[in-house]
């Protein structure tokens, strides 16, 4: 597909996968052991600049869910006709129950009538609705009420990240508004009461977000503290694949049938695998050598969360990396056996998707550098805009500190940032005479070529 449409690999890979999520969603889990399992769902954000040929990605990813609606709204279309002329009738018969309301003399009369309206408008019942998979940009109550009539489980794969804004408080006066949303990715019971309407209850919600954006949307991303605070930006796959514009191939293959006919069997195999029973999600377990590689996995990753590990700044996202892992697992598991609850993940499997994990976390680190999420660069960042605009040749420590103190306002919340720019060779410490009174501060050269100037 990358090849077919040249886009980068990543992009066609994280949109496969939502879509493979799509479709296996909700009637699968993967199981370490009792009490702990992972659903197959998987939110994700794939930042790339415009031209990258998005929209075509997910259009080739996720045809075979669209294909798969349009085919049940044609095999209801009969019934739905039948229930919209049922409905009419009932309509007409209650007007003229009501009309005949004037003439009841009695409270027994009254109340013979609105035993017959209510036993009416119970025949009516509720029209049948073609199911779902897929929603357009919607609001978090617009997603839960299409989950609690679609089996708890809705997906989004869209070419755009206006689904944040949404997020952020577009219709609801700036308020973020997270809450079903964050659920659905754990499946956590979600209860809507709502003015005007039935309420929304769902007690296993499962949704899929896979979100195809521009770099600007990070920065967004970064604007609402909520996102981060909350919970939202930990729960995010990131990808930042490098462009390929500039280098694109004009003449290219179209995507072989065969491979096209098998991507599509496949979801629809996971579409019409009948529910457990109780619609219950089948459990994937793991063979004993896979388990044993995900155990290491997990103990490595939970090292690097301690303090000064390499994910201590971002542990909201790194703690959630062992169980998205599992989840990447077994979205590859299902398409591989017909009956994937029959058959244990293997090692082999296990071993690519820690490989494919630990390439995601050099992706949230770009990601994250990019939200501000990592305070030591943020105050790198800030030193080094401080040391261009005032043209600075060399400065003290001391002298740093009170520039940038208004959020870094210790010596110690500044050195790592002042490490960071020695590092990267923007700046040089050197040794300072020691003054006669007073403790001595640290001198920095600054490196000439920052403001275009030769070296000396």
């Amino acid at each position: 597909m990358a090849d077919s449409i040249q886009a980068p690999f990543e992009l066609a890979l994280i949109n496969a996968l939502g879509a493979t999520a799509a479709a296996a969603q909700r009637k699968f889990r993967v199981s370490i052991h009792d009490g702990y399992s992972e659903p197959l769902n998987i939110f994700a954000l794939a930042a790339m600049l415009p031209g990258e040929r998005k929209s075509s990605v997910v259009e080739a990813c996720r045809f075979p869910l669209v294909e798969w609606e349009e085919e049940q709204a044609g095999l209801i279309e009969p019934d739905l006709k039948r229930a919209l002329a049922e409905r009419q009738i009932h309509e007409e018969t209650q007007k003229a129950l009501l009309a005949s309301a004037k003439k009841c003399q009695t409270t027994d009369e009254r109340t013979a009538l609105a035993c017959e309206l209510a036993a009416l408008q119970d025949e009516a019942g509720d029209l049948p609705t073609a199911p779902r998979l897929l929603a357009d940009d919607a609001t978090p109550e617009a997603l839960a009420v299409l989950m609690s009539k679609h089996h708890q489980r809705i997906a989004m794969l869209e070419a755009e990240g206006g689904f944040f804004d949404t997020l952020s408080g577009r219709y609801t006066g700036g308020v973020p508004n997270l809450d079903a949303v964050l659920k659905a990715w754990s499946g956590e019971a979600v209860r809507i009461d709502r003015r005007h309407a039935d309420p929304v209850i769902l007690n296993e919600p499962t949704l899929t977000l896979i979100l195809n954006a521009q770099p600007e949307v990070l920065s967004g991303l970064a604007q609402t503290s909520s996102f981060r605070g909350r919970g939202l930006v930990g729960r995010l796959l990131f990808l930042l694949p490098k462009s390929l514009v500039g280098g694109l191939a004009v003449e290219t293959r179209p995507i072989s049938s065969d491979i096209r006919e098998a991507y599509r069997r496949t979801l629809l195999r996971l579409l019409d695998q009948p529910w457990n029973d109780g619609q219950r999600p089948y459990l994937l377990r793991l063979d004993a050598d896979a388990r044993r590689l995900w155990l290491d996995f997990a103990q490595g990753i939970e090292r690097q969360l301690a303090e000064g590990g390499a994910l201590h700044t971002m542990r909201d996202w790194g703690g959630k990396l062992p169980g998205q892992t599992l989840r990447l697992a077994g979205l590859v598991h299902v398409t591989l056996h017909s009956h994937p609850h029959e058959v244990g993940i293997d090692a082999a499997l296990m071993a690519a998707a820690i490989r494919l994990s630990e390439y995601l976390i050099e992706y949230a680190k770009a990601a994250y550098n990019l939200l501000g999420a990592d305070d030591t660069i943020e105050c790198a960042k800030a030193i080094l805009k401080w040391l261009t605009l005032e043209r600075l040749d060399s400065f003290t420590a001391r002298a740093c500190l009170e520039k940038i103190k208004g959020r870094w306002p210790k010596m110690e919340q500044v050195n790592p940032g002042l490490s960071v720019l020695e590092d990267r060779g923007y700046i040089l410490s050197e040794v300072a005479e020691s003054p006669k009174r007073g403790r001595p501060s640290r001198v920095y050269l600054v490196n000439p070529a920052l403001h275009g100037r030769p070296p000396c």
